[in-house]
């Protein structure tokens, strides 16, 4: 790989993929929230502005995931971006890529008559087929691609812990 490198995370406290999860959730709630009170509180169109809420607020890039016999790889099409905006979350079974993005009209330059560049928080997660060591994967940014190695593991090691049994107590 040969652009810049981007900064890998890896997760260590369970859960906290979950609690990014939550915020967005609600961040899109209370947009949904919004858009029901703008349209008059029209019930029975609630899906709907959850959509718009989400399409609003998150951005999901074309992604690619391929397996080979030793690793993952994960490429995502994040053109406009460079590494120092993206943030790569890894777990041992899951993979987040997210960033903030942002874009202004040019009003300068004349009249825009329609605009399909994206506003607001990119946001990518997907489980993993296999395990993967997150204190190995590497992340490189090389035009507009976003390619994220991901070495396989063993996963966390699980431990079997044999339940003892009580002594039986004298009946007398």
């Amino acid at each position: 790989m040969a652009g810049q490198k981007v900064p890998v995370k890896s997760v260590k406290k369970v859960g906290s993929l979950l609690s990014e999860l939550l915020e967005i959730e609600h961040r899109v709630s209370e947009r949904a929230h919004e858009l029901f009170r703008e349209y008059g509180c029209q019930a029975g169109r609630e899906c709907e502005y959850w959509l718009q809420a989400e399409k609003e607020l998150l951005w999901r890039p074309c992604a690619e995931l391929v397996e080979t016999d030793g690793e993952l790889r994960a490429s995502f099409a994040l053109a406009g971006l460079t590494a120092k905006h993206v943030k790569v979350l890894v777990e041992p079974n899951h993979l987040t890529v997210r960033a903030a993005t942002t874009h202004e009209d040019r009003k300068e330059e004349g009249t825009c008559h329609f605009c399909e560049f994206h506003r607001g928080e990119l946001y990518r997660s997907m489980a993993l087929p296999s395990p993967v060591i997150p204190e190995k994967a590497q992340a490189e940014m090389n035009e507009g691609m976003l390619t994220v190695v991901l070495p396989k593991g063993n996963g966390v090691a699980v431990k079997k812990i044999p339940i003892k049994r009580a002594a039986a107590k004298a009946r007398g």
